[in-house]
This record gives structure tokens, sequence and C-alpha cells, in this order.
């Protein structure tokens, strides 16, 4: 799952994943409560089998509503939800975002890149480390 307010960035990673073989895998929501609703399964994500359990979240930090670090700690707040792997990807280099991440419990930290092209990039990064 891949939890983004920017709708430029949703698109990027949906045709790296596409490009990949793996369009199939991505679901995508807009925000941070949207993320909250998809792993809780309730509301309009409440169909398992139309919205099953991500086999690892990709977290923006800075969304609507509920950002990424209050989603990480509610995640991590919730046992069901402890083993879950989280990847920060966000357009922060700052060292306390890192540091405030790896506390909460994010699993990886990935910068955006600066080119679209290099969105597979990343997703070559998750299938290996990840196994996406």
């Amino acid at each position: 799952m891949y939890a983004e307010d920017e709708v430029s960035d949703r698109m990027f990673m949906d045709r790296a994943f596409r490009m990949a073989g793996l369009g199939h895998a991505l679901r995508t929501v807009a925000n941070g409560q949207e993320a909250k609703d998809y792993l809780a399964g309730i509301g309009a994500y409440g169909d398992r089998s139309e919205h099953p359990m991500p086999a690892v979240v990709l977290l923006d930090l800075k969304m609507p509503l509920v950002n990424g670090f209050e989603l990480l700690e509610w995640m991590r707040g919730h046992p069901e939800l402890t083993s879950l792997p989280v990847v920060i990807f966000t357009s922060s280099p700052l060292s306390e975002d890192k540091a405030r991440a790896k506390k909460l419990g994010a699993n990886d930290y990935i910068e955006k890149p600066s080119a679209v092209g290099k969105f597979g990039d990343v997703v070559k990064r998750l299938k290996e480390k990840w196994r996406v």
C-alpha cells in the first residue's frame, strides 16, 4: 500500500509498479486517514478480498488529516500491525525526520527521487529488500 497525498507521485509509483510487472500489487490511498481505514478494514475498505492487507506500507510523512508520523505511531500501537513493514517514502532529507521515523518503528527510509524515471529504482529496492 502506498499512502501519498500527491496525485502525481501516486501516478509515478503506479507506473513504476506496472513497468516492473507488479501493477496488481499496488494499492494507493490519498491521505493518512484513508490509510488507517484501509489497515483497519473499515468503511470503504471493509472487504478484504477487494482490499487485502498489504505486505508492506510505503508511507509519505507530509499528508493531510493524519500525517505519516501519526499513522506510523498508530500502526505500532496495534498488535496486529506491529510486524507489518513500513517504508517511509518522503522528500524530507532531514536527519530529525529519519531519527523520529526510526524511533516510531519504521523499517526503512527512502527519499523521493528528483527524477520521475527513478521511481523504478525505488520499486526495484522494494522488490529486493521487502519482496513486494
